[in-house]
């Protein structure tokens, strides 16, 4: 004799417990959607202010969280002349951590009226100031490879001098002149220009004399008279 199949009965408390679990996930989805961002976090900005990087960055309404979008964020501070990289992450307490890494101003062109930076890029900026200035012409490749070294100088050291000329010789094309803020000169080849970060602990054991710095060839002091 076939058995037939046996009819499922149907479970009001399951049934119960679905529905009562679809709304919890409902309920949970909207909290979320609700919830605007608590707190912006900005790291690492020098040239740029928090509000500038915020409204850049098209947050400034602090919006919903979990509608942050971290790529759109990033794209839209990556327009700015002075940015590097950015890195964003968002919080488990509705923070949004952005840690921008800004190119380096070297020096002001006269010339131009524009900014070098550590990108090898020029740039038309307002409020910049403790730069020195480069005043005179420098070829592109020469400037190009003095560029490269320069950034390996410390800021506290870029803004101690006041003016960058270019000064080559028959003999080094890559010959730079430093006038120093504290009276001091400075006479500096490409290849070597990582020197410059010893400089105040040079100055130390000066004295308080003035004079030209030849750390191109010799690494001496000429005291001036």
């Amino acid at each position: 004799m076939r058995k037939g199949n046996k009819k499922k009965k149907f479970s009001l408390f399951k049934f119960f417990m679905i529905l009562m679990t679809i709304a919890i996930l409902y309920l949970i989805g909207s909290i979320l959607l609700s919830i605007k961002t608590k707190n912006i976090i900005i790291i690492d900005n020098h040239y740029y202010t928090d509000d500038q990087i915020i409204e850049s960055a098209n947050i400034y309404d602090y919006p919903k969280f979990i509608l942050l979008n971290p790529r759109k964020i990033k794209n839209n501070l990556m327009k700015l002349d002075l940015i590097e990289d950015v890195t964003i992450e968002k919080r488990i307490d509705f923070s949004l951590r952005i840690k921008v890494k800004e190119k380096k101003i070297l020096y002001y062109i006269r010339s131009k009226e524009e900014y070098m930076t550590s990108s090898n890029d020029s740039y038309k900026l307002e409020g910049i100031s403790g730069i020195p200035t480069l005043i005179n012409y420098v070829p592109e490749n020469v400037e190009k490879s003095f560029v490269r070294e320069f950034s390996k100088v410390n800021d506290n050291i870029i803004n101690l001098i006041s003016e960058i000329e270019y000064s080559k010789t028959d003999y080094d094309e890559k010959r730079f002149l430093l006038y120093m803020n504290d009276g001091n000169k400075i006479y500096i080849t490409t290849s070597k220009t990582d020197k410059l970060n010893k400089y105040v602990d040079i100055v130390k054991k000066l004295d308080n004399k003035k004079g030209i710095l030849y750390l191109d060839s010799g690494n001496y002091f000429e005291i001036k008279e």
